[in-house]
Parts: structure tokens; C-alpha cells; sequence
């Protein structure tokens, strides 16, 4: 969760970890460029900061469980068990607990033939 630097660290290593530009980190938030810089100057709004945080401890995982170097494109990859939506843009209509689920969904799969 949040820090006491404000969030600004679980802004940076999100997007560092996602692969997110300025403008998709600030879209997932609902916000403009502008006002996610502000963030990075005066610390995430304290209503915010859950937010921040749930998107980071996602980020996390998706970093211990996935090759770090495929997590930018998995994100931005529509699939069908997301309504042929990618993560990010469930992340941006519905926030990151169905992403849990279908991480959830995917790394449970097993193979009944064994």
C-alpha cells in the first residue's frame, strides 16, 4: 500500500513494471497528464492512494508470477476471457479485481489428462 512518500513510489514502480506510458497510467486513474505530474510533485491525493496501492500490489504479481519482459505486452493483449478486453482496459472500466480472477483462473489451469 501507499507510503509515506505519498504513493509516488508505487506510481513509478507500477508503470515501470506494467510498461505504461505517462498517458496510460494517468488513463487508468481517470486523469489527465497534467494531474498525474502533480501527483509525482505533492504525493497522491489521500483518496487515491487505496487505489494506488491495489494497482501496485497488482503490478507486484503480475512481477513475481510472469517474465518481466512480457508483462507490457500481456497487458495490452485482449483476450477472451476478459470480453476480448486487455487487462489495462478492464483495469481502467472495472478496477483490478476481475484481473485477480482471471490471473487466478489462468495460473489454476491443469492438464486432467495426467
Amino acid at each position: 500500500m501507499a507510503t509515506i512518500d505519498g504513493g509516488v513510489r508505487e506510481l513509478d514502480e507500477t508503470r515501470r513494471i506494467l510498461g505504461l506510458s505517462q498517458h496510460e497510467m494517468a488513463d487508468l486513474f481517470h486523469i489527465r497528464q497534467p494531474s498525474l505530474a502533480e501527483w509525482h510533485s505533492r504525493g497522491v491525493p489521500p483518496a487515491r492512494r487505496a487505489s494506488v496501492g491495489r494497482l501496485y500490489d497488482l503490478a507486484r504479481t503480475l512481477d513475481a508470477k510472469i517474465i518481466a519482459t512480457r508483462i507490457p505486452e500481456i497487458v495490452r493483449t485482449p483476450d477472451a476471457w476478459l470480453d476480448h478486453r486487455s487487462m489495462l482496459e478492464v483495469i481502467r472500466a472495472e478496477g483490478v479485481a476481475p484481473i485477480y480472477d482471471y490471473l487466478a483462473r489462468l495460473f489454476s489451469y491443469t492438464d486432467d489428462r495426467r
